[in-house]
């Protein structure tokens, strides 16, 4: 009887805690607040639909969702937005001020971005022209000719042309995404590309594989060198093997030697990686 009644009386001192706060206002006083669409504009969905040919068991990364990157394209000092959905067309929303935005995909040039399943997105201005530029990145179950990752050419007209096989980064591996920063101190961005893919392999044989260079599944350094980037993975001694399941990659100095380091984040039984 003596437990009932204090877990009653705790019960009623928290209720009216509660109240107390709500009285005084602390429960509305949140960092955020959820707009609606059709306030701004923003109205997309990467709606996944199951079949018997595709679902969480037939593609593990069934689940690992799209991507989303935030610019400035047009230089008019506002944020836009850029979306990928694994299942349903990338859109592009321009930002209106005021938190308002207006789809402009089409009109960009970018509705129609041929096969693939869409997964991250980044915006870098890769010309040095001024313009930020889109880097979409592809994965799924495809053709490698279907899985080759895409960039956007800021036209500075708020259109875009895709010109991933010009640069040399039309990668076709199981992208997640990509990361630019300037690895050799030339002045110009080069490219960090995570993958990871669906391929068998013998789990007794793993430090086997972790040795040999996987030309799909495994993570990519590519060097700009002016007009085009290359392939320097074996080169710059990054591993690049079945095993390796990125979901995320970061860089930065962290032994503040003047060199930016990479950390890719790995699932199931891989390590993280620190370059």
């Amino acid at each position: 009887m003596k437990q009932i009644i204090a877990h009653f009386f705790l019960v009623t001192i928290l209720g009216s805690a509660l109240l107390s706060c709500d009285s005084i206002g602390f429960r509305k006083k949140t960092l955020f607040k959820l707009l609606n669409p059709s306030h701004t504009g923003i109205n997309f969905n990467n709606a996944l639909v199951e079949s018997n040919e595709l679902n969480i068991l037939t593609y593990q990364d069934f689940y690992s969702g799209g991507g989303v990157s935030i610019g400035d394209v047009n230089n008019d000092g506002l944020a836009d937005v850029f979306l990928t959905g694994n299942m349903v067309p990338a859109k592009l929303f321009l930002n209106l001020g005021d938190i308002k935005f207006l789809d402009i995909t089409e009109n960009a040039g970018l509705s129609d971005m041929g096969k693939g399943w869409y997964t991250g997105t980044t915006m870098v201005d890769i010309n040095s022209d001024g313009f930020l530029d889109i880097y979409v990145s592809k994965s799924g179950l495809y053709a490698p000719e279907d899985r080759e990752n895409l960039l956007f050419i800021n036209n500075r007209d708020n259109t875009f042309s895709e010109k991933g096989e010009e640069y040399g980064i039309n990668h076709s591996g199981y992208a997640v995404n990509a990361t630019f920063f300037d690895y050799d101190k030339d002045g110009d961005l080069d490219m960090f590309l995570v993958n990871q893919g669906p391929e068998k392999f013998e789990s007794g044989s793993l430090d086997k594989i972790r040795k040999e260079n996987h030309p799909y599944c495994g993570d990519k350094l590519f060097e700009n060198i002016g007009d085009k980037f290359i392939d320097v993975t074996d080169k710059a001694g990054i591993i690049s093997s079945l095993i390796g399941f990125g979901h995320g990659v970061s860089v930065g100095d962290l032994n503040r030697d003047g060199w930016e380091d990479v950390f890719v984040s790995n699932d199931f039984f891989e390590h993280d990686y620190l370059s």
